[in-house]
């Protein structure tokens, strides 16, 4: 990066290229940057978010209630789909690229002087964001565990730990003990936390980390029932201290219970000063949680005949409460699977989701990243799995191509969110000139 003036899209690349320092655990570089930067983090309440599922829905549907509510709220998640400014909003716009490529500008010495990450230097851009558009709160999803996330310098007002599975070994550990001491790292003293974790173990932990903080470990209510599920669209659940239904934009049993956590937090944060978020606020939050915060591929719907459906379900935890909500609305007879992953993530035990059904067409594809998990090595997971599948080299084409033959029925794609990113920014040009947008 020179000092020309970049452009947007030369900046994301350019930021995109530190991907390849690859990735840091520790808070230095995080601190250094943000203390040159005046700590721009300590000038605003935030709500930290760690977990292995559902972190962005549940961010979502917290920060949606405080939009309902009448809060001007940040919110930091990860990855995005299709444009990088996806990942630092406010009340659900997208940072403008001019920020983007002033505070790269800015950023650029110090990034180079520290070989700083790309995660590092965004979540710089995300808190500075928030900082100087005076937000009047921001929900901070972290990136990689916890305890050494470059999120992990924020001071929270409260902490939210979503379900545990087994991820990122070489990072985390090769248990869910480990990982829950990692995710627990975001405990800090005197905030109250509040989970959805079950996992004896792994709540064992939390607990543990909580009295040494002097903290409150709330646990989420697990009693929760879904009682009607429209479609895709709409879903109304029984969730503890709730007269009546609470009506979501996201379906699934997984949904629900990210929604009861959600529900306990902000009911944490009316008790903490946030006197707006009250029951109308939270209903209307997670009523319209897609419209307000933009968040996407959690059984987003593209088109409608032939039906196709995105999702970003990516590890075997996610993947079986995809399925699960799936088969409550689709038929698998009808149904043709296209997915494809990052390297590190156990696609064996994702495929083992997809053996014994009765899915039309499995087709799988690679992830355009420099972290994709090869074609070949799909091919032989598939195989060790006793499944049938396709492969195909473009998703885009290969759905048009599809459709043009197959008019009845549903194609599922979901996976990595760099197969549906790529897939998203090819789409509409490729149903528009097929002429199958409906």
């Amino acid at each position: 990066m020179d000092d020309t003036a970049l452009s947007y899209d030369e900046t994301v690349e350019w930021l995109f290229r530190l991907q390849f320092v690859g990735i840091k655990m520790g808070l230095d570089n995080i601190r250094t940057l943000a203390a040159a930067w005046d700590n721009p983090q300590r000038r605003y309440p935030v709500v930290h978010i760690a977990g292995s599922n559902g972190k962005g829905s549940t961010a979502c549907s917290i920060a949606s209630a405080l939009q309902a509510a009448g809060y001007k709220t940040g919110l930091y998640t990860s990855p995005h789909l299709v444009d990088f400014s996806e990942r630092i909003r406010i009340d659900g716009v997208p940072i403008p690229g001019d920020a983007v490529i002033e505070y790269a500008r800015r950023l650029r010495t110090s990034i180079e002087r520290l070989h700083a990450t790309f995660f590092e230097a965004t979540t710089l851009m995300a808190f500075t964001w928030f900082a100087e558009q005076q937000v009047d709160v921001a929900v901070i999803e972290t990136g990689l565990g916890g305890r050494l996330d470059a999120t992990n310098i924020v001071d929270p007002v409260l902490s939210v730990i979503t379900s545990l599975s087994i991820e990122h070994r070489e990072f985390l550990g090769e248990t869910i003990e480990e990982i829950a001491a990692e995710k627990g790292g975001i405990i800090k003293p005197g905030v109250p936390v509040v989970t959805s974790v079950r996992t004896p173990g792994a709540v064992a932990v939390l607990e543990e980390i909580a009295r040494g903080k002097d903290s409150t470990l709330l646990q989420s209510p697990d009693d929760v029932r879904v009682l009607q599920v429209d479609d895709l669209d709409r879903m109304f659940c029984r969730i503890p201290g709730f007269d009546l239904p609470v009506e979501l934009s996201l379906i699934g049993a997984h949904q629900a219970e990210n929604a009861a956590l959600a529900l306990s937090a902000l009911q944490q944060l009316r008790r903490r000063g946030f006197v707006r978020v009250d029951d109308t606020a939270m209903r209307r939050g997670l009523r319209e949680l897609r419209a307000r915060t933009g968040l996407r591929g959690r059984l987003e719907r593209l088109q409608t005949a032939p039906e196709l459906v995105i999702d970003v379900g990516h590890n075997p935890d996610g993947v079986r409460a995809l399925l699960t909500a799936w088969n409550a609305v689709r038929r698998e007879s009808e149904t043709d699977i296209l997915l494809g992953v990052l390297e590190q993530k156990d696609m064996q035990g994702i495929l083992s989701h997809l053996t014994h059904r009765t899915f039309r067409s499995i087709t799988l594809v690679e992830a355009v990243s420099h972290e994709a998990r090869p074609l070949e090595h799909m091919l032989r997971d598939a195989a060790a799995a006793g499944l049938q599948v396709k492969t195909t080299g473009n998703s885009a084409d290969w759905f048009r191509d599809k459709s043009t033959r197959i008019e009845q029925g549903s194609t599922l794609m979901f996976g990595s969110h760099y197969v549906l990113g790529a897939f998203l920014r090819e789409w509409p040009e490729k149903m528009q000139n097929g002429g199958l947008l409906p």
